[in-house]
């Protein structure tokens, strides 16, 4: 099709800016009508538009007039004649048995040019509520800037001023689509803004601390300007480089910003989760410990994305092809920009808050004696997470209800994604409420049979020797089911009509005036000896006198011959014609393969060959004909490198099955949903689809590796998990909604189309992330990795299983930092199963190790100091609280035979 579509562009080059419009009225063929639409063509011929020009100089002209086509040509658009039509004379000229216009000398089907068509008992016309009116305009760099001047002021007068006697009229013009998509695009990427300042207030707020000097607006600011770069930098390859680039392309940054921020999240909570020991080592050791974590699982999910859309890049349909490609160059320039820029933004804040500055004003310093707030330290995510997320997955019940949840949901979704329409309407991607949308509508109301407008073209074959070939075709492709035979329009068929009523007169020399060339020719005149008869041989000298006359002059634009002062052969032709109208993708794609296969057969002598062509329709069916194909196509492949990148990356067969088993039933979901949605599949969808197994991939891979650096039992690890990763993985996903949140109405089908699919994305992610992986994990989880590999404090020798669920009030109002005041305050009661709570396992330590406790403090409900901290000692795997001093300390383990351990009773439950 690429090849074709080239030859064309060659031979044939676009040079016409067509310009519709349909006319509405209880009769357009009363006398009130016809003088109402009328005065509408004499308005738009007189515009005044930029650089003094006018109409005559910018329109396609026949003759000496601008070619319009519309009901007035059957009057020769003679004012005079117009102005004293009366209904009869009217009707009488519409019911003719042949039409032809006196200006063109075309003959004019009437049902093409009347919409709902009014007739009596006898098939008399007597009346219509709808006709339709084309101008022609040239299609040059030249004069581009007049005619779209011209087409805006056209556009004004249709839907702005009208006309007081015509109900109503809808117009199409070549700017349409443009101006139309284009603003759309501009209120819906206003609101987009709005998204991004949304998840960049939610990143601040969710990354930071209640404190002066923990707070992170800037490192946010950092995060997001990383992902800018990564955009500027996939654009700036991709035009250097040449890569197309289309409307489906421009949701590249929305895709980076979804897997930026998660990557952002990860090494923040990398950050948060270290130990005591740990963030007492140096800042550069202390990013490498955090790295050493955060690192591994945004690799992960960066090279199965890359790897996956690199495959998905090899598809035969462009337009996903390249968006593969785009995207894959994104992800690698994220990576790496999130591992170099954003780790040493990450590094610089380090070392912000270790030197006590301020987060807002960094050249405020606080001193030594600075507190923060009694909950600066708090998260509802984590909390959330530890005291009823993990406890409650847990649970064997709840086990058993998300199980047969995901894999319900699957099921339905299977079967609603095998009952998924494959189509494309380009006319969708307009704006809802636009005029051009209303044109599309009044189209398909009046004018339901006009199907794909198509040409079938011929190249250099030997026209006398095929004569009989081409006039079979011509015969054939009219008695087509597919085809509206009253639109199919053959050069040769009309030559050899004339041909026939010319015999026995002489032909005087021919001078081919300039109007009468083919856009891509210059004027010229042919010299020829006079006088040859009419049955000569020389069937290109009568063709091209045959051009010359009323009936063969609209057929110039057919022809392309190798010279035109000496023409001695043809070197392309065309025929043009109308398939019925199909309302399906499917209808489309059959019609266009008979049409394929029936010229496929022709045989010329001498060599040749013809092939049809419809821009844009064909290259669309084209299109649908293989995209469902090769959508299953590229989500196996990306499925394959899913699970070959997570093996190698993650190091565990077993839970590299479980990542790509909830990548599997993310897609299942997604895809099903789209049928509720009712969204077909076509090629942004496609596109969307494929996008979505990379987003899978980062909500199921980090919670896969991180269970896999956790030791304990199955519930145990679980919990860890949901802990340590669980809000970041959860922040991931909420961001990424934020962002598209108020693409919800939007009036762009394609933003519309984004914001459901990527709301399917999120919320089946995290459910198969967040929900469905830590329960199978649960009960069927690997070993962890070697002991070897895993942190200290996660194997220390003396780690001994917590028996109960302890809440820790600690009091420290003394300048030594040393705790003076500390209860132990049991948080179940004591008949409550292991399995129902968060345990936590704590290294023991000899003499309180990093945290020193003076003396056993009997509970007192009165005790109340300013500075009181509640926390809970087995707090989000982190090994650590954090006081509202700032200091970090290791709450050590009690042991029932402690000599330390506090002898009052528990309160309360």
């Amino acid at each position: 099709m690429y090849e074709e579509h080239e030859w064309v562009m060659k031979n044939f080059p676009e040079s016409i800016r067509y310009e519709a419009i349909i006319i509405q009225d209880e009769n357009v063929l009363s006398p009130q009508s016809v003088n109402a639409i009328f005065d509408i063509y004499q308005r738009a011929k007189q515009f005044a538009i930029i650089n003094n020009s006018s109409l005559e100089e910018i329109c396609i002209k026949t003759g000496p007039v601008c070619r319009v086509n519309s009901i007035l040509e059957l009057w020769a658009y003679n004012e005079t004649v117009i102005r004293a039509l009366t209904s009869p004379d009217i009707l009488n000229i519409i019911n003719q048995p042949i039409i032809v216009s006196p200006l063109y000398r075309n003959t004019i089907n009437i049902d093409k040019i009347l919409g709902d068509i009014q007739r009596d008992n006898n098939s008399y016309v007597i009346g219509a509520r709808a006709t339709t009116m084309f101008w022609y305009l040239k299609k040059n760099d030249s004069c581009k800037a007049e005619a779209l001047d011209w087409e805006k002021r056209l556009i004004e007068l249709i839907n702005e001023h009208g006309h007081r006697d015509l109900d109503d009229m809808y117009i199409y013009t070549a700017r349409t689509f443009d101006d139309e998509a284009i603003g759309a695009l501009a209120t819906d990427l206003n609101r987009l803004s709005i998204g991004f300042c949304l998840v960049f207030i939610y990143l601040a707020f969710t990354v930071s601390k209640y404190s002066c000097i923990e707070q992170k607006v800037f490192l946010a600011i950092a995060g997001l300007l990383s992902i800018g770069m990564a955009i500027v930098f996939t654009y700036g390859v991709g035009f250097a480089t040449g890569i197309m680039f289309g409307p489906i392309h421009q949701i590249t940054p929305f895709m980076l910003l979804g897997i930026g921020v998660d990557d952002m999240f990860v090494i923040m909570e990398s950050i948060r989760q270290l130990s005591p020991q740990e963030r007492a080592l140096c800042v550069e050791e202390r990013i490498g410990l955090a790295l050493k974590h955060a690192g591994v699982s945004i690799t992960v999910t960066s090279i199965t994305d890359i790897v996956a859309f690199a495959i998905g890049g090899s598809t035969v349909i462009p337009s996903l092809s390249t968006f593969c490609v785009y995207a894959a160059i994104g992800v690698l320039a994220l990576y790496i920009l999130q591992a170099t820029f954003f780790v040493a933004c990450v590094t610089f804040d380090e070392r912000r808050i270790d030197a006590k500055r301020n987060a807002c004003c960094m050249c405020v310093k606080h001193d030594a004696n600075y507190k923060p707030g009694k909950y600066y330290n708090f998260s509802i995510q984590h909390e959330f997470m530890r005291r009823f997320w993990g406890p409650f997955l847990t649970k064997t019940p709840v086990k058993a209800g998300v199980i047969i949840i995901a894999v319900g949901l699957s099921a339905l979704n299977i079967w609603s994604f095998l009952r998924l329409k494959q189509d494309f309407d380009p006319t969708m991607y307009l704006p809802s409420d636009s005029y051009s949308q209303k044109y599309v509508k009044a189209d398909r109301e009046y004018f339901p049979d006009d199907g794909v407008f198509v040409q079938l073209y011929c190249d250099q074959i030997n026209y006398n020797e095929n004569i009989d070939t081409l006039r079979d075709m011509y015969d054939t492709l009219k008695t087509m089911k597919t085809v509206q035979s009253s639109t199919v329009d053959f050069w040769l068929a009309s030559f050899l009509e004339w041909q026939s009523s010319q015999a026995g007169k002489v032909m005087v020399n021919p001078q081919i005036p300039d109007v009468m060339l083919n856009m891509t020719y210059k004027a010229m005149d042919f010299q020829y000896s006079p006088g040859p008869k009419a049955g000569t041989t020389d069937l290109l000298l009568q063709l091209l006198y045959f051009l010359t006359t009323d009936n063969g002059r609209v057929y110039w634009r057919f022809l392309r011959f190798d010279n035109m002062t000496k023409p001695t052969k043809i070197l392309a032709s065309a025929l043009t014609f109308r398939h019925i109208k199909c309302t399906s993708a499917i209808c489309n794609i059959q019609a266009m393969d008979e049409m394929i296969d029936m010229v496929d057969n022709l045989k010329f002598n001498g060599g040749g060959q013809c092939f049809v062509y419809s821009n844009p329709q064909y290259m669309f069916n084209e299109t649908n004909k293989v995209l469902k194909l090769e959508l299953y196509r590229n989500l196996l492949l990306a499925a394959v490198c899913v699970f070959v990148v997570t093996l190698i990356l993650i190091a565990n067969l077993w839970t590299s099955v479980l990542v790509f088993l909830c990548v599997v039933f993310t897609v299942i979901d997604v895809a099903g949903t789209m049928q509720f949605w009712d969204i077909s599949i076509d090629t942004a969808s496609s596109v969307l689809l494929i996008l979505c197994v990379g987003l899978a991939v980062d909500y199921s891979a980090h919670v896969g590796h991180t269970f896999m650096t956790h030791i304990g039992s199955k519930n145990e690890r679980t919990m860890k998990t949901l802990v340590h990763i669980g809000p970041a993985v959860f922040s991931g996903g909420f961001s990424t909604f934020l962002a598209f949140l108020l693409l919800f109405n939007s009036i762009s089908y394609g933003f519309t189309l984004f914001f459901r699919i990527f709301t399917s994305v999120v919320i089946f992610g995290l459910f198969h992330g967040l929900v469905f992986l830590p329960v199978i994990l649960s009960i069927v989880g690997p070993e962890p990795y070697d002991r070897r590999f895993l942190s200290p404090l996660d194997t220390h020798p003396n780690n001994i299983n917590v028996d109960m669920d302890y809440e820790l009030r600690v009091t420290n109002n003394r300048d030594d930092k040393k705790l003076n005041n500390m209860e132990v305050v049991p948080l179940r009661p004591r008949d409550v199963s292991m399995l129902d709570i968060f345990c936590k396992e704590f290294p023991r330590t000899e003499n309180g190790h990093m945290c020193n406790y003076s003396r056993d403090i009997p509970m007192d409900d009165s005790d109340s100091h300013a500075n009181e901290y509640i926390q809970n000692p087995r707090y989000s795997g982190s090994y650590y609280e954090q006081l509202s001093t700032g200091s970090l300390v290791e709450i050590p383990y009690l042991g029932p035979d402690s000599p330390d351990r506090p002898t009052a009773e528990p309160r309360g439950t």
